[in-house]
């Protein structure tokens, strides 16, 4: 394979017909490009300079190779900017898998933040569904709460935040008007929830019920969120359903706090090892931190866990003005 820095050395002196100027411009001494066109010109096999006077001339071979290798050369550069860029995370493709409960509020900002923070990256956004099959921590960085499964050693993990359980009930019920309810205040109306009955999302919940003294009676299990709001909204069920959820409902239902003892749930962001350092993902660990920060400080009965991340460097931010990629 022939020397790049020959070959750029050749393309130098064909763009300025001088061995003194390609010195110059490539920071090298008249004798070291002169030694660098010989090698050239024995690996090659073609005479690729002649003397001219005081000076040289390229000659057609010469020519020839010095377009060729031009655009090698420019391929060359695009792969090394292309391994520069995915060291710095400025370029290459992340998967971020979230969870419904932080599906409307956190997935947005994070995903708007990134882009403008990294325009290069494609960033790959992969909901997880609540079923068991679905446990199987795909992406580079995702959302996962306590009951998720060992991360074993491909992961590490971040705590997020602890977050209890709310009440989703019908604004014409008389529960409504409460402060707050007990679990047991629910036992006698028909429940409607998202999650399938037998997922482990479900059976925290289920768990707290039986420990109250009562079997949720579920009437309605849709496999969409939005689906379960609407048969809260049509004044016939109740549903419990995580904080982070729903703090601003639709008309029709009353979102109320749930009287210890309730569940809770812990969140953490687990991030893949192997993109562990890569500065995108970093950026998105910290986002993810100051956003859960900020539902901690407005939201009741949401406590911040740990300590938010550190990393040397600050991840590097698009300039003011760029668009998304």
């Amino acid at each position: 394979m022939l020397d790049p820095v020959k070959l750029r050395v050749l393309r130098s002196v064909a763009a300025t017909g001088s061995i003194r100027a390609s010195a110059e411009a490539l920071g090298y001494t008249p004798s070291a490009v002169s030694q660098q066109l010989s090698a050239l010109r024995r690996e090659t096999g073609v005479d690729l300079v002649e003397r001219s006077g005081r000076g040289i001339e390229i000659t057609p071979a010469g020519a020839e190779i010095a377009r060729a290798a031009g655009t090698a050369l420019d391929a060359l550069d695009d792969v090394q900017r292309l391994a520069a860029n995915l060291r710095d995370g400025r370029s290459g493709t992340l998967t971020f898998a979230y969870m419904t409960s932080v599906a409307a509020t956190w997935v947005p900002r994070l995903a708007q933040d990134v882009r403008e923070a990294f325009p290069d990256l494609s960033l790959t956004l992969l909901h997880r569904d609540c079923s068991v099959s679905e446990l199987d921590l795909r992406g580079d960085v995702l959302i996962a709460d306590d009951i998720d499964a060992e991360p074993g050693t491909d992961w590490q993990l971040c705590d997020l935040l602890e977050e209890s359980y709310v009440a989703l009930v019908p604004s014409s019920h008389p529960l409504a008007s409460r402060e707050s309810v007990a679990l047991a205040d629910l036992a006698e109306i028909p429940w409607a929830t998202d999650d399938p009955l037998d997922s482990t999302w479900f059976a925290r919940i289920l768990s707290a019920c039986h420990a109250a003294g009562f079997t949720p009676r579920v009437e309605v299990n849709p496999p969409d969120y939005s689906a379960v709001l609407g048969f809260i909204a049509s004044g016939g069920f109740v549903s419990v359903q995580p904080s982070l959820l729903e703090q601003n409902p639709p008309p029709g239902v009353v979102v109320l706090p749930l009287r210890s003892p309730a569940p809770r749930r812990s969140l953490q962001v687990w991030v893949r090892r192997s993109s562990a350092k890569n500065p995108a993902v970093q950026f998105m660990v910290q986002r993810l931190w100051a956003i859960a920060a900020e539902h901690a400080e407005r939201i009741p009965g949401i406590t911040l866990l740990g300590e938010p991340p550190q990393y040397a460097a600050a991840p590097p931010r698009a300039p003011s003005g760029a668009t998304a990629g």
